[in-house]
């Protein structure tokens, strides 16, 4: 009896084991930005600014979220800033991850509440990956000068585009990794006033 108690015990605390290191499985997720480039000429003095800068972002829950709004009126569990011409990686549980972006227009405006109301929009849901056991996924960011208005130092706002890689370098099932632009407003954007989901944040 004692026997079968312990056997039983054992397979318990066995299974429990096996459960546990299930629940904590990870894989690595590599955030690469890319150097910024510009498809308008740029002055010397501004080449020096922009260089030491980067790109915000931060994960909330299965949720990968790319930003160039100031990173305070977002609700992040982990945030980064992964400077232009680097990468960072990071390790995440298992599980399939929605990519979102927050951006806004390259308005001017003394009121910042203005620009968060009228120009400041939420993409959703603009690509996804999954993190497997022990494998690595690589989200390639490539920050662009699209236009003169994004010029102005005051709304300094590169276009950001996005793409997904395995560790062979091609796109999840085996295709070749598709580049997308996620910061530019269309139908499907979100005004920020009318977002409602869990990247906001909302002071108490």
């Amino acid at each position: 009896m004692r026997f079968a108690l312990r056997t039983l015990l054992a397979a318990a605390l066995l299974s429990g084991s096996f459960a546990c290191l299930a629940q904590t499985a990870t894989g690595t997720l590599v955030m690469e930005v890319d150097k910024l480039q510009s498809e308008v000429p740029l002055s010397k003095e501004l080449q020096e600014l922009i260089r030491t800068g980067g790109v915000d972002w931060g994960i909330k829950g299965n949720e990968l979220v790319l930003t160039v709004v100031d990173t305070r009126y977002l609700d992040f569990d982990y945030g980064f800033t992964t400077r232009y011409g680097y990468r960072h990686a990071l390790q995440l549980p298992v599980g399939t991850y929605r990519i979102t972006a927050v951006s806004r227009e390259p308005r001017r405006s003394y009121s910042e509440q203005r620009l968060l109301d009228r120009a400041t929009f939420v993409n959703r849901n603009v690509a996804s990956f999954t993190i497997e056991a022990g494998k690595t996924v690589t989200v390639r960011v490539g920050p662009v000068i699209m236009d003169e208005d994004a010029l102005n130092p005051a709304v300094f706002i590169p276009t950001l585009f996005a793409s997904v890689s395995s560790a062979d370098g091609g796109a999840p099932g085996g295709a070749a990794p598709r580049r997308k632009a996620v910061t530019l407003r269309d139908n499907s954007s979100t005004a920020w006033p009318d977002y409602r989901g869990p990247i906001k944040f909302i002071p108490r």
